[in-house]
């Protein structure tokens, strides 16, 4: 960097540039922009320009109208009615309708979308059952059986259609050296249990968990039921298994031994027969978009349903009806959620609550090119921009919507996004005036922070959003909490900020934010100010000493070696990151810290973004560098990804109590209460470390002084279409955006108003 004594950093001007096309940096080639698959901000944030919800964000990311423009709701928060603004219209002209969304949302929910992003809409009455395939309907009339064959005796008829959830699917593969139980063990609090691993020759292991006590079980040859396929007779009582709710199943050999044992669901898999049977229950939690006309306590609690016989799985079909949300007509969408959520403005303005359009997408689908929709000579938006073309791995371009009802007003008509990756090459564009601001998700490079902090083009805010590291806690030794507990406290975490990312970051020692809101930031101010913090002291801030006692007591005694240290016995870890400097120079001073403080050999990989996101969906890692940028200002959309059987948890870790906190949580009217349910799950997190939490964003960024109406907020989100360019900056101090959003008008009653 040349020394400059400008205020400023790099030029002001743009000579020869368009007054009206502003240019910035994504950072990343985008995955997707289909916005029911989307999960990553590289994806996101574009999407957030080319789609608009029913509510979008404002200048200061602040729920604002979208696609609607007035909204009822019911007084359990629990019951919504969005009414779909008349102008709103797709980028072909057409009118976006309630259609639309009903469509979108149940798509992003199909297991068969597969999308990571669907966690978001798990809020929908019956979201969470149905994206994971274990609420289905019935074909046509259809017997159930006592057995899984259709000879057995019939319990009773189920007439077509009925919703049924899935308790179990026979027949199961049982391939397990573990012992069948003749009864449920006595006293047991749950199970631990772990597969065979081919690729380490890790051994395979189950023990019984009681309150002080824990027991192995013998892998036994002789004793073990014969592998192979085996009929499914009953599900019994509840178990914990590897921390996650499950079930004791009674099952029966499939090849004529009639040979028989309990074991838990957890030890057994899906056989590899598409046919077979399922066990299930009938359902009676099905949308009524009837709220009730006060607050009941516990309303919207799901029902504990009890095992009802079994069925073939051939009668049973996926029906999106059984989903809580429905268009009315072209102009009115009826939500009915799961659990209140009074913060749900916020939530619909993520992407995943974005409309498509059905017809384009099922006419490339018949095609036989699922994503070829989103190609620039094809794509449909609503949004104010539409993408207009698309370098691959170099830059896209948008230009405005020739049909949204902010064409006109619109200051800025052209987009470019750069996907430079290097935070150098993006600092240096940025300073000769070919990006007017840095992107989102783009950082500044740490070694030059002490300079550009000087110069009034320079900001640095909190951002809603953690960087961690995740772990393969199937993959040992990370399968062992006290390796985790010790690779977390090795981590000068401080030292790193102040010396390395250099960005005032807060170092993490938990898993929400601070200063995340809806009233959890006012609860862990209140526990710091009583002094029961318990996310800081003893076990939470960086301690070497007390890093190397618990890598000792995990088996790999850590030793004195010349200046360091030696883990001994240990083998060398992985840490994955995708390709950026930033990351990569945090990955080296990490390395160096377990090195020096812990006697942990680690080796570093990188990959472009794509090709790392595919690993750790295939969880093809063993530490992997990621993070989580908040979908909303709510501690849920931290906690989803940990949640057992969410798409984001990609660690293998679950715990049935952290879950059942969560839950209740989300469903706790009482705010503190709530809060206080959050902060306990977040303890748990804390302790199992099932990923490494190392810093609190902050957001250091460069904006040209022309760039009007660009606020800095916690979100980290400016969305384009609220700024305009300003030759006349120096002489005009307004930051006024260019378009004043709307406000959302007083909520109508959901019960009361006309739909």
């Amino acid at each position: 960097m040349t020394n400059d004594s400008s205020e400023y950093f790099g030029t002001t001007s743009r000579p020869g540039k368009d007054p009206h096309h502003f240019y910035a940096n994504n950072g990343q080639e985008p995955e997707y922009l289909d916005p029911g698959k989307a999960h990553d901000t590289a994806s996101t944030r574009l999407i957030d320009h080319l789609y608009e919800g029913l509510a979008t964000y404002g200048p200061d990311a602040e729920p604002v109208p979208g696609a609607a423009d007035s909204y009822d709701q019911s007084p359990d928060n629990r019951f919504y009615r969005f009414h779909i603004r008349e102008d709103a219209k797709w980028s072909d002209g057409k009118p976006v309708t309630a259609g639309d969304f009903e469509y979108s949302w149940k798509r992003a929910l199909d297991p068969k979308t597969q999308s990571q992003a669907a966690v978001t809409l798990y809020m929908l009455k019956n979201g969470e059952l149905f994206n994971q395939g274990n609420l289905k309907v019935t074909k046509v009339e259809t017997a159930v059986h006592t057995l899984p064959d259709e000879t057995s005796a019939e319990v009773t008829k189920l007439s077509a259609r009925a919703p049924v959830v899935i308790l179990g699917r026979s027949p199961l593969h049982i391939d397990t050296a573990i012992p069948p139980w003749a009864a449920i063990p006595a006293d047991i609090e749950g199970l631990g249990y772990d597969k065979a691993d081919l690729k380490t020759g890790a051994p395979e292991k189950a023990t019984v968990l009681r309150e002080k006590s824990s027991e192995p079980v013998a892998v036994s040859a002789d004793a073990r039921l014969p592998p192979g396929d085996y009929a499914l007779l009953r599900r019994l009582g509840p178990v914990v298994c590897n921390g996650e709710p499950d079930h004791w199943l009674e099952v029966e050999a499939l090849d004529g031994s009639h040979k028989r044992g309990l074991l838990p669901g957890c030890m057994t898999s899906p056989a590899k027969s598409a046919k077979g049977f399922a066990l299930i229950a009938k359902w009676d939690a099905t949308p009524t978009f009837h709220a009730p006309k006060e607050v009941v306590p516990g309303a919207g609690d799901p029902p504990k349903p009890e095992p009802l016989g079994f069925v073939p799985m051939s009668a049973l079909e996926g029906d999106s009806s059984v989903l809580g949300v429905r268009a009315v007509d072209d102009r009115t969408l009826e939500v009915e959620l799961d659990y209140p959520v009074p913060y749900i403005l916020d939530i619909l303005c993520s992407s995943v609550t974005d409309p498509v359009r059905r017809d384009l997408i099922e006419a490339f689908e018949a095609k036989g090119d699922p994503d070829g929709w989103t190609r620039p000579e094809t794509i449909l938006t609503n949004g104010p921009y539409r993408l207009k073309t698309w370098r691959f791995r170099y830059e896209l371009t948008f230009d405005r919507n020739p049909y949204h009802r902010y064409f006109d007003q619109l200051a800025i008509h052209e987009i470019t996004w750069m996907a430079v990756e290097s935070y150098v090459s993006t600092m240096n564009l940025y300073k000769v005036g070919e990006l007017d601001y840095i992107g989102d998700n783009s950082a500044l490079p740490p070694p030059y922070l002490p300079v550009l902090r000087k110069k009034k083009d320079f900001e640095i805010t909190p951002s809603l959003a953690e960087y961690w590291y995740e772990l393969n806690t199937k993959s040992p030794p990370l399968d062992d909490v006290r390796v985790r507990q010790a690779l977390n406290l090795a981590i000068d975490k401080q030292s790193l900020i102040d010396n390395v990312v250099r960005g005032s970051q807060t170092p993490a020692t938990h898993f929400v934010p601070d200063f995340t809101g809806q009233g959890y930031d006012k609860y862990l101010a209140s526990l710091r100010k009583s002094g029961t913090d318990p996310f800081h002291g003893k076990g939470r801030d960086f301690d070497p000493e007390r890093a190397r006692a618990l890598l000792t007591e995990a088996g790999y005694k850590v030793v004195k070696d010349g200046d360091g240290y030696r883990a001994e016995g240990m083998a060398p870890l992985e840490l994955l990151y995708n390709t950026s400097e930033g990351h990569r120079v945090i990955a080296v001073a990490i390395q160096d810290m377990w090195k020096k403080n812990l006697g942990v050999s680690v080796s570093l990989r990188n990959e472009e973004w794509k090709v790392m996101l595919k690993n750790v969906r295939d969880r093809n890692y063993q530490i992997v560098r990621f993070g989580w940028v908040a979908d909303y200002d709510h501690p849920q959309t931290f906690m989803d990804t940990f949640m057992s059987k969410s798409p984001n948890n990609r660690t293998g870790w679950a715990n049935g109590k952290f879950d059942e906190l969560v839950q209740k949580a989300r469903s706790t009217a009482d705010q503190n209460e709530s809060m206080r349910l959050y902060v306990e799950a977040d303890r748990i997190l804390a302790d199992e470390v099932p990923k490494l939490p190392i810093y609190f964003y902050t957001k250091s960024t460069l904006v040209k002084p022309y760039v009007k109406g660009f606020h800095f907020n916690r979100r980290n989100i400016q969305l384009v279409h609220w700024m305009r360019l300003d030759p006349n900056f120096a002489s005009d101090p307004s930051d006024a955006p260019a378009i004043e959003p709307s406000s959302w008008p007083v909520p109508g009653d959901y019960e009361k108003a006309t739909p």
